[in-house]
């Protein structure tokens, strides 16, 4: 399974007032092109009480929030870079609360192509020089590019 990314799922200087508020936002497009059923935004929202998504990286805080694959029917990763950071918890310690400025919102419809997903996305993650770019761009298209352009295609 491999990463994909859409143009019309990725959203520069998101306006959003919670992490909640950003997911809400990200599904909006997901949910009109039939990529995810209704539940999808909800069911997102209730795992990460339970599965926090926050990430530290070196330069910023990012999240990436995700459900199981019985609420997706095409397998993309929504993008949204926010104007201001939102409050998040850490995946790796669930009491401490982060700020994220980047969320990669993950939606698989293969429930054995979400590790390949992560890991992929993790691999993106390191090249801390994309990531800034990417933070810094305010069109969907230019973000589009930069990522695509860095993603490995594995054949199936």
């Amino acid at each position: 399974m491999n990463l994909k990314f859409e143009q019309q799922f990725i959203y520069p200087n998101l306006d959003a007032e919670s992490y909640a508020e950003a997911i809400r936002k990200m599904s909006k497009n997901l949910l009109k092109a039939g990529f995810v059923s209704p539940e999808y935004p909800d069911q997102v929202i209730a795992r990460e009480k339970d599965f926090p998504t926050g990430l530290v990286l070196a330069n910023m805080n990012i999240g990436i929030p995700h459900t199981e694959a019985e609420f997706v029917s095409q397998t993309v990763v929504s993008v949204a870079t926010l104007n201001k950071p939102v409050k998040v918890h850490s995946m790796i310690d669930p009491d401490e609360t982060l700020q994220v400025s980047m969320m990669f919102m993950i939606a698989v419809s293969d429930p054995k192509g979400q590790v390949k997903i992560l890991r992929e996305l993790m691999r993106l993650f390191q090249n801390q020089d994309l990531m800034q770019k990417v933070m810094a761009e305010n069109s969907a298209n230019e973000i589009y590019q930069l990522l695509t352009a860095n993603t490995v295609k594995e054949t199936e």
